[in-house]
């Protein structure tokens, strides 16, 4: 029996779905931020396997650079100032393309850690009425 115990996860992402004009490479260029994932529309989404369905569309993603032991406020803080930075560049690609931040949250029990925080404050409330980003959240118990 493995006695480790894991610290709680929080893995928050801004992800932009759906573009066809642009190129991973050009999203890259306009921000200028690296991704932490893309996805080709039309590859297989397990490349290991020959009847591997096919990625049904593009994907560009990118995280807060901080890992996923930090807070979800000091990751979202992190990726607006991004936003903030790079406003009127947000503004085109959430008019054209499906943008989301998307959080994991991963639990650990009987780790002696709370459930971590998830707290929207008026910055994030303000930039998402400007943006029309969404926000999906997954929860993960272990």
């Amino acid at each position: 029996m493995d006695e480790t115990i894991k610290p709680n996860e929080v893995d928050l992402r801004l992800i932009i779905v759906d573009f066809n004009e642009v190129t991973h490479d050009d999203i890259t260029l306009m921000i200028g931020v690296k991704p932490t994932y893309v996805r080709i529309k039309g590859m297989p989404r397990n490349p290991n396997r020959i009847d591997s369905p096919l990625w049904p569309n593009n994907l560009w993603s990118m995280n807060s650079g901080l890992g996923r032991h930090a807070s979800f406020e000091d990751q979202m803080n992190v990726l607006l100032d991004i936003i903030e930075k790079n406003i009127e560049v947000f503004k085109n690609l959430c008019s054209k393309y499906y943008c989301e931040f998307a959080c994991a949250l991963t639990v650990y029990r009987d780790n002696d850690e709370s459930t971590p925080s998830v707290h929207l404050d008026e910055r994030y409330n303000r930039l998402i009425k400007e943006l029309n980003i969404e926000f999906d959240i997954d929860l993960y118990v272990f």
